[in-house]
């Protein structure tokens, strides 16, 4: 499709996706396999952490969840890790024994990669014999000969930062790259991206960590590009009811946005017999809340340069993010779609390098959202909490928040799974190509 903005146009399918109502609770769809899953499959809460690149990419994924071997196994094939990885990285911790059972085989995908203990040469060997990629943790500077034989075998290799004095990380770094050039780094507790640069330079060629949620040197002076703004504008009509005239008159501002909204209406989930040629067509269409919410999504998307493909990876959570919020309660339906709302707005100042309070300032929030994003004590501010404690594999506080919630505990696997395949799905109708 002819993008009329650069990086900020929206595929119109997406649309379909942010027009629906989700019941609270909502489940995954049915997965396709012969036999049905198992209770305690089903039961399982998986982890998911991401794996940035050093284009700031988000690469994949480290699968995981406090169960058995072949309990993790059958969920992650539930949760449809193996379609996952046909496309990007889905890094599945493993023993050596679950290999030597053949239990990895269903996980098994171009781009999954099987994490074993170091002392794992002779399972590493079978993956590596099988065509499978492997990754190594616990490597350390003192090697003996099956870490050798297990290195040699490995693609990657998993560090965590904070597990090493800093100059005996940087002394290990440069041994693996000396020793087995063929290696490529994924570090973990990556908390800045201060941190994350220095890294880079080091030779780390993949991040786990919370820095890609966090603002890089944010600059109180900083401002909102004119497309950002234009946005924000009609966001902030939108949010007070203002006249269909006087949202037009925004939108005219910036051809791009009237050729985005345009091609919006158009979309064959409207239905539309004839084509809408006008913004006022366009708007009633669409209705308020949808475009509401198509909005605040491009605002991923109208950034450019060095920050593109940060700012992809952004919307990848926050998309995750706000998909979980509006499903996981009982809450009454305007309810639900705030909270979609304070998971997408939750990273705005690290997307725009705004600090929030001057952020909230220029957007018309109700005092509910206004609160959560500023930190303050609030209705939503034990919602976002929790799904912040989950993105960050903090299961047990993250479950203590969702009982005093009321949230049916059980529900949250399912949940989480239906929300991360949303995001996945909606992000295919996103791209600027």
């Amino acid at each position: 499709m002819t993008s009329a903005r650069p990086n900020g146009e929206i595929n119109v399918g997406f649309l379909s996706f942010l027009k629906s109502k989700p019941e609270a609770g909502a489940a995954p769809a049915e997965q396709a396999a012969d036999a049905a899953p198992s209770a305690d499959a089903t039961a399982v809460l998986l982890t998911r952490t991401e794996i940035v690149d050093k284009r700031q990419r988000l690469a994949g994924y480290r699968f995981g969840a406090d169960a058995p071997a072949p309990v993790l196994i059958e969920a992650l094939v539930v949760a449809q890790v193996p379609e996952f990885a046909q496309q990007r990285m889905a890094l599945v911790p493993l023993s050596a024994e679950a290999v030597a059972a053949g239990l990895h085989l269903p996980l098994a995908a171009p781009h999954t990669v099987f994490l074993l203990d170091r002392d794992a040469a002779e399972a590493a060997a079978v993956l590596r014999a099988a065509g499978s990629q492997v990754a190594l943790r616990g490597v350390s500077l003192n090697q003996n000969d099956a870490d050798v034989a297990a290195l040699s075998a490995a693609q990657l290799v998993l560090l965590s930062l904070d597990q090493h004095p800093l100059s005996e990380f940087q002394a290990l770094c440069r041994h693996l790259h000396l020793h087995y050039p063929h290696l490529k780094l994924l570090v973990d507790g990556v908390a800045t991206w201060d941190e994350q640069r220095m890294l880079l330079s080091w030779g780390a060629s993949y991040f786990m960590g919370p820095f890609l949620t966090t603002a890089d040197q944010a600059d109180p002076d900083a401002k909102i590009d004119q497309s950002r703004m234009t946005s924000i504008e009609l966001l902030n009509l939108l949010r007070t009811d203002a006249e269909l005239p006087a949202m037009i008159e925004v939108a005219k501002r910036d051809p791009g946005m009237t050729f985005q909204v345009l091609q919006w209406a158009n979309a064959p989930a409207n239905g539309q017999t004839t084509k809408v040629t006008s913004l006022q067509q366009a708007f009633m269409v669409l209705g308020r809340n949808q475009l509401y919410r198509g909005l605040t999504v491009s605002m991923f998307r109208l950034g450019g340069g060095a920050n593109r493909e940060r700012d992809a990876s952004l919307l990848e959570i926050a998309l995750t993010r706000a998909r979980f919020l509006e499903t996981c309660s009982q809450l009454p339906a305007a309810s639900r779609d705030e909270l979609f709302l304070v998971g997408l707005l939750s990273l705005f100042d690290v997307l725009l390098g705004v600090p929030m309070d001057k952020l909230v300032g220029k957007m018309h929030l109700s005092d509910d959202i206004r609160a959560v994003l500023l930190g303050e004590a609030g209705v939503y501010r034990p919602y976002l909490t929790m799904v912040l404690l989950l993105q960050r594999d903090k299961i047990a506080p993250a479950l203590d928040i969702a009982g005093e919630l009321g949230i049916d505990i059980d529900s949250l696997p399912a949940v989480g799974q239906a929300a991360f395949a949303w995001a996945q799905a909606s992000l295919k109708y996103t791209s600027a190509d």
